[in-house]
C-alpha cells in the first residue's frame, strides 16, 4: 500500500480501548438548501441532533460537545438534562471551521482525539462510533473514518496531534483540506449500512428518509 492510499478496515467485533476521544457535534449551521432550519427537523419521530447526540452518548466517547449557532435555542432545549457540554458559535455563519474551532478552544487538553459528527446525520450509531474509536485505538493512524461503498463519509476523527492544523482551517472546509495532506494517514473503516454515512442536505433527501 503506497503511503498516499487511505488504509480501509472491516468492522469487526467490539473491543475495549483506553484511548479518550472527544465527540463533537456540529449543530450551528445555516441550512439553506432545506428552507429553514434542519437539525430540529424529526427523522423517525425524533430531531436528527438529538439522535446524532443520544448516540454519541450510548457510545464510548469520553465526553460529548455540541457546537451551536443557528436557531442555538432550539437546538440547546432538544438536548438540555444530557451529560454534555454546549459551546455557542457566534461566528457560524463564516463556515463549518468556525465552529471546529469553537470547540477544539474548548475542550481540555487530555484529549487523544476528536470525532466530529454531523448534526443532520440522524442515523450514525453508537456501534458504528466505537468501531471507529476501536480502530483509532489500533494505532498507526491519525485519521479514522467510515466508507461506504468505496465512498468515503462521516464522522470524521482526528488525533490530537492534527488539532493545530484543524484550527488554521478557514471557510466551510472543515477538515477536509487536512484529510486530504494526510492520505497516508487515513483508516477507513468499512460499513454495510446505506444510511450510516448520510447527511441530509436537501429537502428531496429529507423526504426520503424523515419516516426513519
Amino acid at each position: 500500500m503506497s503511503p498516499e492510499t487511505p488504509e480501509t478496515q472491516a468492522i469487526g467485533p467490539p473491543e475495549t480501548t483506553d484511548v479518550r476521544v472527544l465527540g463533537v457535534v456540529l449543530a450551528a449551521g445555516r441550512a439553506t438548501r432545506m428552507q429553514g432550519s434542519k437539525v430540529v427537523r424529526p427523522v423517525g419521530g425524533r430531531p436528527m441532533v438529538e439522535r446524532v447526540v443520544d448516540a454519541a452518548l450510548a457510545s464510548r466517547l469520553a465526553g460529548t460537545v455540541v457546537v451551536v449557532g443557528h436557531e442555538a435555542d432550539a437546538v440547546r432545549a432538544l438536548v438540555a438534562g444530557r451529560p454534555l457540554r454546549v459551546v455557542h458559535n457566534p461566528s457560524f455563519a463564516e463556515g463549518l471551521s468556525t465552529s471546529v474551532h469553537a470547540a477544539l478552544r474548548d475542550i481540555a487538553p487530555d484529549f487523544d482525539a476528536a470525532l466530529f459528527l454531523l448534526a443532520d446525520q440522524p442515523f450514525v450509531t453508537a456501534a458504528l462510533i466505537d468501531r471507529l474509536l476501536e480502530s483509532f485505538a489500533g494505532g498507526g493512524k491519525l485519521i479514522v473514518r467510515p466508507q461506504m461503498g468505496g465512498t468515503p463519509g462521516n464522522p470524521v476523527l482526528f488525533s490530537a496531534r492534527l488539532f493545530p492544523e484543524l484550527l488554521q482551517e478557514t471557510g466551510d472546509r472543515g477538515g477536509r483540506d487536512v484529510v486530504r495532506r494526510h492520505l497516508g494517514e487515513v483508516r477507513l473503516v468499512a460499513v454495510d449500512d446505506p444510511l450510516a454515512c448520510l447527511d441530509i442536505d436537501s429537502l428531496e433527501e429529507y423526504e426520503r428518509v424523515k419516516n426513519g
